[in-house]
Parts: structure tokens; sequence; C-alpha cells
């Protein structure tokens, strides 16, 4: 018996840029730690809101002529055929977009038991589904390239590095939950000075510490962090 796939009843509105016909970027300029004078800058894109499923696939229906029903009847068909095939260790190409493979990771690498000697063995409780790769399909990204009006905007911004140490920032946050329900990765940047990706690895440390009196709760873009009563703070 096939599956239904169930998509959101409604649409969100999404916000418009003035600048809607090109995409947007800045430059970043990587800090010195070396103190070597060279000045290293990398391009930032600024993204938009995320389109929704229900937006997606309204517009699918728009533009292509198809009911929104049968849209949904085959984007569900092409999720479910694509998990049935991972699962079992193919990777999937999809002309027009790409190639997706699952990707595996270990949860625990440090405590994973080795054996050094002929035979080597893991053990495979630590080992789990970290991720999906995807690589685009070729002819799709030299058309992205092509056909994408870049544009600069604002100046160039540095990334400074932060004086404070792990466990000052632990305790700005565990302040901020002291007064706030829970707390956003964003809310952890504005406390404590760090990038997103810097901020991400160390609430990801900060959660699995069971002394840190901060844990993590949902997941994905849904993951959000509070305080840890049963911790030794």
């Amino acid at each position: 018996m096939a599956r239904t796939f169930i998509a959101p009843s409604k649409a969100k509105k999404h916000r418009t840029r003035k600048h809607t016909n090109s995409m947007e970027y800045t430059f970043q300029e990587m800090p010195d730690l070396q103190k070597t004078g060279e000045r290293r800058v990398f391009p930032k894109a600024f993204h938009c809101d995320q389109i929704s499923y229900a937006y997606f696939a309204n517009e699918m229906a728009k533009s292509s002529g198809f009911s929104r029903g049968i849209i949904d009847g085959v984007l569900g068909e092409v999720v479910r055929s694509m998990e049935s095939y991972l699962k079992l260790g193919h990777s999937v190409k999809i002309d027009g977009i790409g190639t997706f493979n699952i990707a595996l990771g270990m949860k625990n690498r440090e405590e994973a038991e080795t054996v050094k000697e002929e035979g080597e063995r893991y053990d495979t409780y630590n080992v789990y589904i970290r991720g999906i790769n995807f690589i685009p399909d070729a002819d799709w990204l030299r058309r992205l390239r092509r056909e994408t009006e870049l544009e600069k905007v604002g100046e160039v911004k540095t990334l400074r590095r932060t004086n404070t140490s792990l466990e000052e920032r632990r305790q700005r946050a565990l302040d901020y939950l002291s007064s706030h329900p829970f707390m956003r990765v964003m809310d952890y940047m504005a406390l404590t000075g760090l990038g997103h990706s810097s901020a991400t690895r160390e609430l990801r440390l900060l959660r699995r510490d069971p002394n840190s009196g901060i844990k993590g709760v949902g997941t994905g873009n849904q993951l959000v962090y509070i305080l840890h009563s049963t911790s030794n703070i």
C-alpha cells in the first residue's frame, strides 16, 4: 500500500527584497590570528527566507498546469523511492538536480573500541547516519552560474576573535536561560560574539557535557537549548 505524503496545508507569505533579480553577497575578512599582516577575505551570501514546501508546491502548480494533488503525489513518491534505495546503500541520481547518498558518522568517536591487530574491528553501536551528501548536477550548476546575477552590498566585515573563555561564555548562556525559557544559536551568537559555525560547535559540546547546565531539545531547525536542572553547575 502506497504511503500518503502529507504536505503543509498553508503556504507562508515570503518577504521580498528590493533586488529581486539578483543574489546579494558581501565580503567577510578573516581575523589575522598568526599576525602575518595578510588580509584574507571570502564572499558570504545573504540568504532570504526558507521557501516552505506548501509555497513551493503551489508555485509549481501555477507554472506547470498540474494540480496540487498530482504534485504532492509525485514528490511524495520521489521521497519514498529515494528513501528505500538510500537505506540499501545505493546512491540516487536525479537528472537535472544531482546525486544523493548517505553519510555515516560516529556518535562517540573517542569511545569507539579498537583492536590494533590484524582484523581490526570497531564497535558498531557508535555508527549512525550523520546526514545525506548531495552533489549537484553539473549542467544545473553551470546554468545557475551562468544565469545568476551576483550583487555586492555593504562593506567588508571583519570576523573578530572573542576574548572570553568557554567557561565565561557558558556562564553568559546560563544567565540568559535563567530569565528566558530557551536559547537559540543566534541568541548564543549575540551573547558571545561567535560566528554561526563556532557557536553551533560550542553549543554541541555544551549539550554533550552533563555538567554544563545546558541541554538541547528538538532536532534540526527546531533545536533549542534550555537549562539542565539536574546538572552540577
